[in-house]
């Protein structure tokens, strides 16, 4: 297995995320959305001590494809390479390609944040790894959505993990 992902209510996510959740949220929207303008958007007021394993990706194509603004050094550690600049075609493994791409297009089909927990391969070794994250759309001033931002939060704790593994599962039997 290299990439599985669920959706997990917002009330699962630390608080920190929740905090950079809060932040977008006091951010205006534009006119007739319930999204941000990018350009009212500022990287460094998100929460410290999760920016290091912060993402932006632009949007492009209206959601055909995507590239890394921003990659937070912290990723390195995790995934072994960094992404700055990258196309999601670029990821690796390969496997997880198409699952972040669809993650990214469900932001931008919802129009609204969306918190997640994913399970991954490691980069380079067998371990499996777990994540969990908010991510949420910043507008484009004709309403389309130009970024997605994610905070993610790499657990530690593989039985923390399963816990939300398994309420997520019961929550949709």
């Amino acid at each position: 297995m290299s990439y599985r992902q669920w959706e997990i209510a917002v009330d699962e996510l630390s608080p920190v995320q929740r905090d950079g959740l809060e932040y977008w949220r006091s951010l205006q929207a534009l006119a007739d959305t319930e999204m941000p303008l990018k350009s009212g958007f500022e990287l460094l007021r998100i929460p410290a001590p999760i920016l290091p394993t912060t993402h932006v990706v632009d949007v492009l194509d209206g959601g055909r494809a995507y590239r890394y603004r921003f990659w937070g050094s912290g990723f390195r550690a995790y995934l072994g390479y960094d992404g700055t600049g990258m196309s999601t075609d670029d990821l690796m493994p390969v496997e997880i390609r198409d699952p972040v791409r669809k993650a990214y297009l469900d932001v931008v089909n919802a129009r609204r944040p969306l918190a997640m927990l994913s399970e991954f391969a490691r980069g380079g070794t067998p371990r499996q790894g777990f994540q969990r994250f908010i991510r949420f759309p910043l507008a484009a001033e004709d309403g389309s959505v130009a970024q997605v931002v994610s905070l993610v939060e790499f657990l530690m704790d593989n039985h923390e993990a399963q816990e939300l593994i398994g309420t997520v599962n019961r929550e949709n039997e």
